[in-house]
């Protein structure tokens, strides 16, 4: 079947959904991008491409299953064509790094997406739609497997669509969630905006974050996000630019098939910052030492984020925007379970002000930055006992501020 801008997006999916279409669905608004949607039955399986298929599993993953390292899942390398990211959502399962409740939403969420940038894009020009049938025994066998969820593709398209319509009675049509704000004109923003608010801009809009990244780093929805942002776009105080699609992560090679790299049994050490750069250091130097470890950037998703990974060991970073260090360590000391949790705070200011209310809030001990290999391996020799963690016991949390 070949249908080229004769319908609607929209009646072309409930017309597969009608006809109880099992295969592939190809998606084009020109012949450099191409956006896939897989249906079993009539019903979504899974939806993926698009011009930031990477960056936007990359969040997606973020936000569903914070504690699996985005460097590295764990699994065998599958080709880009055979629905690697699908694949590595269903491994995840397998392995119980992620519930099936936060999968099914992953797959809802990255649909809901999709759609919605596709009906952005039909409203200015036409799409051609392919469609690719496989029989149903077949596509579950050596395609996509029904080992997730089987989703209403109707409800998926009125999400998005009821998202669009909103976009648009917001006079944000012409813009893309895809694109990223950056900066303009800094010495006008200072007097226009409080000084708490000049410095998250200055932190997060550096032309690297989409509008959708910031909303899940921020945890606000995308649209009132972009609505508060249009009024310095339009004094020119900001600009919304076009940004490439990230890397895609490194799975490992087919010489790790069958074999489970993630041994449980190690201390999980957590990193809380906002910088990818301290993240990434911190990985390395936790991983050298032999333990598992979570970096989590978003510091609204902090608290959930640590309930649900359940680490051993937190080193914490004070200065991130909408939420601090100092806030973030006081709420996980409310958790009964993190009552002996070390809390190691990672800062640039050391001063005598900073450690009382660190101590406050119930912190452990200081590490200054930048950040030094010997100082971040001697809090951890001195906080944690792998042997201990494998018991299932927390070291003692003792104070050193």
């Amino acid at each position: 079947m070949n249908n080229t801008n004769k319908d609607k997006l929209s009646n072309q999916l409930i017309y597969f959904k009608q006809k109880q279409f099992t295969g592939q669905i190809n998606i084009q608004a020109d012949i450099h991008t191409t956006w896939r949607i897989y249906l079993c039955l009539g019903r979504l399986v899974w939806a993926d491409g698009g011009i930031h298929a990477h960056r936007s599993w990359k969040r997606l993953i973020d936000k569903y299953c914070p504690q699996v390292d985005w460097h590295s899942f764990g699994i065998q390398t599958i080709s880009k064509s055979d629905c690697g990211d699908y694949y590595v959502l269903t491994a995840l399962l397998e392995k119980k790094l992620i519930d099936r409740e936060p999968a099914v939403q992953l797959v809802k969420t990255r649909a809901t997406e999709i759609l919605f940038d596709l009906l952005q894009l039909e409203d200015k020009h036409p799409l051609t739609i392919t469609s690719e049938v496989a029989s149903t025994s077949s596509f579950l066998t050596s395609g996509l497997q029904m080992s997730i969820s089987l989703v209403n593709i109707e409800q998926v398209l009125y999400d998005a669509r009821q998202t669009w319509v909103i976009w648009q009675q917001r006079g944000l049509g012409d813009l893309s969630p895809n694109l990223a704000p950056m900066m303009r004109k800094q010495n006008r923003l200072r007097e226009e905006v409080s000084g708490i608010v000049y410095q998250n801009f200055l932190k997060l809009l550096d032309g690297q974050r989409t509008l959708r990244d910031l909303s899940s780093r921020m945890g606000k929805d995308v649209r009132k996000l972009t609505s508060s942002l249009i009024p310095y776009v339009n004094q020119g105080l900001l600009d919304l630019l076009e940004v490439e699609d990230i890397n895609a992560p490194q799975y490992f090679t087919s010489s790790s098939l069958g074999r489970d790299t993630t041994d449980l049994s190690k201390p999980l050490i957590a990193c809380v910052d906002d910088s990818p750069q301290i993240c990434k250091v911190m990985e390395q130097i936790v991983t050298k030492r032999g333990y598992r470890c979570i970096s989590i950037q978003e510091s609204l998703q902090a608290l959930p984020s640590l309930i649900k990974a359940n680490p051993d060991f937190i080193f914490l970073d004070i200065g991130m925007p909408i939420v601090n260090g100092y806030e973030i360590c006081t709420q996980v000391r409310r958790v009964s379970k993190f009552k002996n949790t070390p809390i190691v705070i990672l800062t640039g200011n050391d001063r005598i002000i900073d450690r009382m209310r660190a101590k406050v809030c119930g912190a452990n001990a200081f590490v200054a930055k930048p950040i030094e290999i010997h100082k971040i391996v001697n809090a951890i020799d001195k906080y944690i006992s792998t042997d201990i963690s494998k018991s299932g016991i927390r070291a003692p949390a003792v104070s050193n501020i």
